[in-house]
C-alpha cells in the first residue's frame, strides 16, 4: 500500500489557466432558471389543451350542422 502511495508523490503538479474559473462561472451563470422551465412547461400545456377543447367543439358544431341537413324538408318550399 506505501508503494502506491509514493508513486503519487511523482506526479507533476500542473497549473490551471487563468481564464478556466471565469469560464466555468459564467456557464453556471448562463444556466436556464428553474421558474423559466415551469412557465415554459406551463405555456405548453396550456396550448395543448386550447386545441383539444377548441377541436371538441369544432365537432361539435359539424355535428348540428349535420343534424340540420337531416330534417325533413317542407315541401311548401319546392312550389
Amino acid at each position: 500500500m506505501q508503494d502506491k502511495l509514493e508513486i503519487l508523490s511523482t506526479i507533476k503538479r500542473v497549473s490551471p489557466p487563468d481564464y478556466l474559473y471565469d469560464k466555468i462561472l459564467e456557464r453556471i451563470n448562463n444556466k436556464i432558471q428553474a421558474p423559466l422551465i415551469y412557465a415554459y412547461a406551463a405555456c405548453i400545456l396550456l396550448l395543448i389543451t386550447f386545441n383539444i377543447f377548441s377541436i371538441n367543439f369544432s365537432i361539435a358544431d359539424n355535428l348540428a350542422a349535420i343534424n340540420l341537413i337531416d330534417m325533413p324538408t317542407n315541401f311548401l318550399q319546392y312550389e
